[in-house]
């Protein structure tokens, strides 16, 4: 239950934080997305829709300890605002550098930038990217893949 208290204050704080003079975000966004749509949403179809342009990209094969940045490119397919309160990563290798703070719009897009540090890593890498907004379901994955080399692979070669 404080779990779950904690949550809801946290993400209006980044609501609030969030917000300029010219445009008011209200949490009810992110705690009842079906306000976000004019009149109040009469079915999941009114609702933000989050859209990907790819959900998973490959960066191949790489030396180890090389970083690779991505930029994700994403479009609010659904009928109300989209707003995403934040973006994670369940390993300090990989890190979400920016996204957008602000309201995205039906129609409109926007990019998540991601960086991935190879350094100790070696193999194959999946890592996942979970995407907190105001869609059902409020999480969605994207995630990096590829293989690292580290100083013993690389000489058998």
């Amino acid at each position: 239950m404080m779990r779950n208290t904690l949550y809801v204050i946290l993400i209006a704080a980044i609501a609030f934080i969030g917000c300029n003079d010219e445009e008011e975000v209200s949490t009810d966004l992110l705690n009842f997305p079906a306000t976000a749509a004019e009149g109040g949403a009469t079915s999941d179809q009114d609702l933000p829709e989050i859209r990907f342009e790819e959900e998973t990209f490959d960066f191949g094969k790489i030396a180890e300890g090389e970083v690779v940045n991505y930029t994700f490119t994403f479009e609010n397919a659904g009928k109300a605002p989209l707003l995403i309160s934040d973006v994670k990563t369940t390993c300090g290798c990989t890190v979400p550098k920016t996204w957008p703070k602000e309201p995205i719009q039906p129609g409109e897009g926007g990019v998540i930038e991601v960086s991935f540090d190879s350094a100790r890593r070696n193999g194959f890498q999946k890592k996942k990217i979970t995407v907190m907004s105001n869609t059902v379901p409020s999480k969605n994955y994207i995630y990096l893949t590829g293989e690292v080399a580290g100083p013993d692979t690389q000489s058998q070669e």
